[in-house]
């Protein structure tokens, strides 16, 4: 599950400035799984969603570049 996406109007946006970042996946133990470069267009809140719901990894920390965005713990 990502947190990147804000469900109400004082909840801070976490992709927004992170959009061209990559996406890394990593391990409970800060050990980085995988690496995926941003579409020329950008990450969105629906492309982030869909390529986490596939990860076939049980627990994992979501980032772009350096922010965090998300964990499958949330």
């Amino acid at each position: 599950m990502l947190v990147c996406r804000p469900l109400y109007k004082n909840e801070s946006d976490l992709l927004i400035g992170n959009e061209s970042q990559t996406l890394i996946i990593k391990d409970l133990d800060g050990v980085v799984i995988r690496s995926i470069y941003p579409p020329k267009s950008g990450w969105t809140h629906d492309l982030l969603d869909r390529v986490v719901s596939y990860m076939g990894f049980s627990i994992w920390d979501a980032y772009l570049g350096a922010q965090w965005i998300g964990s499958s713990e949330v």
